[in-house]
């Protein structure tokens, strides 16, 4: 009987002790992104891989190659693999192309993966110029409006159309502006609509 209240109590040592280090062991970390070249519209999407759970969040920076790093971007994981997706794509007036860093730690494991923003030409539209077309709709645009939203897209860089000169005359064609519909009503992509302006101005169809 005495055996049998050693052994009990060996055992229950034993699990102390092996708890108590697994308690205080470190997770580790593994960062990737879902690609390794990201270009304008791309949406960034993080994978996290933990060895286990912890109350910690884990706590990302993202430096650009100019060596300028974010403010701390907290997320909190409740699994030990999760992937995180930007709710917003790559902009040209938020974003400049190169290499970016993103350094990353959890329960004192940390971990860096890097990715490349290109410019390869595709055409990414800020959703503010489509609020904006939404709201000139509800009125009555003129072609002045419309003009003066493709002067910034052009004016920002968003799209870039070689030799293009501002001109104080405007003439903007009926069957564009239902264009400008689909694409506000997402039927009419940001790279297609873009390129047709590119088209249209480099034709001299559209002058703004």
């Amino acid at each position: 009987m005495s055996w049998q209240r050693q052994t009990l109590a060996l055992v229950g040592i034993i699990s102390l002790v092996l708890g108590t280090q697994y308690s205080f062991a470190t997770p580790s970390l593994e960062i990737s992104t879902s690609k390794h070249v990201y270009e304008y519209g791309d949406f960034l999407s993080i994978n996290f891989q933990v060895s286990q759970l912890s109350s910690h969040d884990i706590i990302i920076h993202i430096t650009d190659s100019s060596n300028k790093t974010s403010s701390p971007i907290t997320l909190p994981i409740d699994k030990t693999n999760s992937t995180i997706t930007s709710p917003f794509p790559f902009y040209k007036t938020t974003f400049s192309p190169g290499t970016y860093r993103i350094d990353a730690e959890y329960s004192n494991s940390t971990a860096s993966v890097s990715f490349d923003l290109v410019d390869s030409g595709k055409i990414a539209i800020p959703t503010e110029f489509k609020s904006l077309v939404k709201t000139l709709q509800q009125g009555s645009p003129t072609d002045k409006s419309y003009a003066g939203i493709i002067r910034e897209l052009l004016n920002d860089g968003i799209i870039s159309i070689p030799g293009y000169s501002q001109t104080n005359q405007t003439h903007v064609p009926q069957w564009f502006i239902k264009n400008v519909k689909l694409w506000s009503d997402d039927t009419i992509s940001d790279n297609d609509f873009g390129m047709s302006i590119v088209y249209l101005i480099q034709k001299g169809i559209i002058q703004v």
